[in-house]
Formats: C-alpha cells, sequence, structure tokens
C-alpha cells in the first residue's frame, strides 16, 4: 500500500456539528471542517495491468480547441499524453497495487475495486470508497504529490449513494508550499498566501436528501468566513457557484471537471481563471475581470447564483458588482502540487463514493468519448 504521511501535523480543527475531523494519512491531518453550510505507472488503456500514468510537461491547452478525450477514445491510453501530469483508472487488479501508487492512503480497508464503470470506459473497475461515522470521524481517501505547475484541468466520474450525510466526498486539489505528500487541510484557517490553496467540488447544500448540489469548497489567500467579525478558526471552504441546477444525480455515474490557472501577478489575480463543468456543460467561468456578482458570507453569488443564500441575502440597493478576487498566492513558488479524492462522513450510517477514469492534465480533459 502507498506510503503513510509525516508523522506529526497538527489537526486541521473543527468540523461542523461539533465533530472533530477524521485524520487523513499518517500525518494526523484532517479533513476540512465545515461551517455555514445546510444540514503513476503505465497507460490507462483498457486490458493494461497498470491504473493510470505521471506524464509529461505542459502543452499548449487549445489543440485544434479539442480536448484530450476527443484523441483517445474511451481514454485508452491517455495517460501516456504528453499534456498528462497523472492518470488513474483503477486497472492495477488489486486494492494494494492501487494504492502503492500514492503517497498517503487512509482506511485503505474501506476501498475496494468494483466492475462498475462510466459508459464509454475502457476500464476493467472503479473504486468504491465505504466510510461511516458510526465508530468516530472516518476518512477514506488516497493522496498524491505532483509536479508543480501553474495551471491543470482535473477530470473525474463520480458515483454518489443516495441520501447519504455527506461531509466531504469529492476532489481536492491544489498546493502547498514546501510540497507535502500527505493531506493537511488546515480546516478553518485563512491560508496567508504563500503556504497553500485548495480548490474542490463536492455536495455542500442539501445533504443527505436526494440528489444535493454540488458547490466548491475553496481555500484561498481572498477567501471569506462565514462570519462578519472573524477571528482565526473562521474560515471554511467557500461555496462560489450557488447554482440549484449543478447537483448530483444519485446513484448515476457524474463527469466532473475542474480547470485552475494561478494568477501569473502574485500582488493580485492578474492572469487567474477557474472554470467547472459537468458532464461537459460549462456551469461556471471566473478569470479575474469576470463575472461580476456578490459576497453573502462566505458565499459569491455569480449573476446565474439563484440559491436559497444568494436569493435570500442581497446586497443593499446601489452596491457595485465585484469579481470573484482569483488571487490564489501570493508567491508564484506555491503551485498545484497534489491530488486528493476523498470520502469523509462524521455522521452515522455508512456512505459509498466512487471514482473513476480520473485524470490530472495540463490541458482540456473532457468527458469519455466514443
Amino acid at each position: 500500500m502507498g506510503s503513510t504521511g509525516t508523522a506529526g501535523a497538527s489537526s486541521g480543527g473543527t468540523a461542523a456539528r461539533g465533530t472533530t475531523g477524521g485524520s487523513s494519512g499518517g500525518g494526523a491531518s484532517t479533513s476540512g471542517g465545515r461551517k455555514g453550510s445546510s444540514a503513476s505507472g503505465g497507460s490507462s488503456g483498457a486490458g493494461t495491468s497498470s491504473g493510470g500514468s505521471s506524464g509529461g510537461g505542459p502543452v499548449d491547452a487549445g489543440v485544434d480547441g479539442g480536448t484530450l478525450a476527443a484523441l483517445y477514445p474511451c481514454d485508452q491510453g491517455i495517460g501516456n499524453d504528453p499534456a498528462v501530469v497523472w492518470s488513474e483508472n483503477f486497472g492495477e487488479g488489486s486494492v494494494a497495487a492501487f494504492q502503492a501508487r500514492y503517497d498517503s492512503v487512509n482506511d485503505p480497508a474501506g476501498e475496494s475495486l468494483v466492475d462498475d464503470v462510466p459508459t464509454g470506459s475502457c476500464s476493467t473497475a472503479s473504486v468504491s470508497l465505504v466510510s461511516s461515522g458510526d465508530a468516530g470521524a472516518n476518512a477514506t481517501d488516497f493522496y498524491k504529490e505532483l509536479p508543480g505547475s501553474d495551471e491543470w484541468w482535473v477530470r473525474w466520474y463520480a458515483k454518489y449513494q443516495g441520501s447519504v450525510q455527506w461531509h466531504h466526498a469529492g476532489v481536492w486539489f491544489g498546493g502547498y508550499d514546501p510540497p507535502l505528500d500527505y493531506p493537511y487541510p488546515h480546516a478553518g484557517d485563512l491560508p496567508a498566501g504563500n503556504d497553500r490553496f485548495s480548490v474542490a467540488i463536492e455536495p455542500i447544500f442539501g445533504i443527505g436528501a436526494p440528489d444535493p448540489q454540488f458547490d466548491t469548497y475553496n481555500y484561498w489567500m481572498q477567501m471569506h468566513s462565514y462570519t462578519a467579525n472573524p477571528v482565526p478558526g473562521d474560515y471554511f471552504g467557500n461555496a462560489v457557484v450557488n447554482q440549484t441546477d449543478f447537483v448530483d444525480t444519485d446513484d448515476t455515474w457524474i463527469c466532473l471537471e475542474i480547470h485552475v490557472k494561478l494568477n501569473s501577478d502574485p500582488a493580485s489575480a492578474t492572469g487567474a481563471e477557474m472554470d467547472i463543468w459537468r458532464n461537459d456543460a460549462l456551469i461556471q467561468h471566473y478569470d479575474a475581470q469576470s463575472p461580476l456578482g456578490f459576497w453573502t458570507a462566505d458565499k459569491f453569488c455569480p449573476p446565474a447564483g439563484d440559491d436559497y443564500y444568494c436569493v435570500t441575502y442581497p446586497p443593499p440597493a446601489g452596491t457595485t458588482p465585484i469579481p470573484l478576487d482569483l488571487q490564489w498566492r501570493s508567491t508564484t513558488a506555491l503551485q498545484l502540487n497534489y491530488f486528493w479524492p476523498q470520502n469523509y462522513i462524521t455522521d452515522p450510517g455508512p456512505g459509498v463514493l466512487q471514482f473513476a477514469d480520473m485524470v490530472v492534465a495540463t490541458r482540456r480533459v473532457g468527458c469519455l468519448q466514443p
């Protein structure tokens, strides 16, 4: 199995509902708490024994305006493309071989390979992560430190069991400086700009009900707190989409992709971007100038933001809309350098989250193509 993280990392903080975050990796780091929100080896083609690959350096993102998935039907061979930083199709053949490719694995007994894959996949398996808070906070995850980059596209398939009380269930990625080989999310702590940032998509609103609403759960130096007068420990992941149609479809494979480009100017958001897709449909684009919206506590409402928080708590009349400040970092030494899929549940009752066909690349990946 994969090596564990460096011992002695401090706790990440206190999670919502008064429970302490479960440890992740050998470093006793914890999954980020939630406040203010409602209740690699060889090719990734079919038939190969390896589950993915560690690829080469960056290429231009817009080769003929296409996607990597279009170049590699059913993702066969996608891991060998020079734009691919990491790929995982869970084709290693055993849980031990899969886990050995990662720097940190938490709750290895909660991970299994199953013969259930998305339509159009050439893979032979997906990974099933079973987590439960019945015996205390439980995090089931795997983590990989990767070479530093200023721009990534991260695409994955996820299948969420219906009506589960999720806490943190999705894909997190971002950067640490210095780089770490274990996750250390610092739950509740505002990043300084030279130390860390993280980007995630997970169920945020309507948790426990069918088809919960997805959103970001992002930490970065310009994030907002859920309280008007924050003190250290009052900063938890920010939701910046807030669209009622950005939802999970329970017990169904969903293709999700995030593009993050880091700010080229350490003193501002200049050059920064973020894009989010669901099943190849663009949910929202962000850059240093647009879209213009407003903050309500720790939630940013773009013009398409139509959920409870954006509708119920609009800004005062005459407020000038502003862009989301994507100053991810205050130094170019801080780069994208880790990948961390997880299923973290603190409430009683198990929940099953599956992942398949995961790719980290330096150009648009796109969903599986026939």
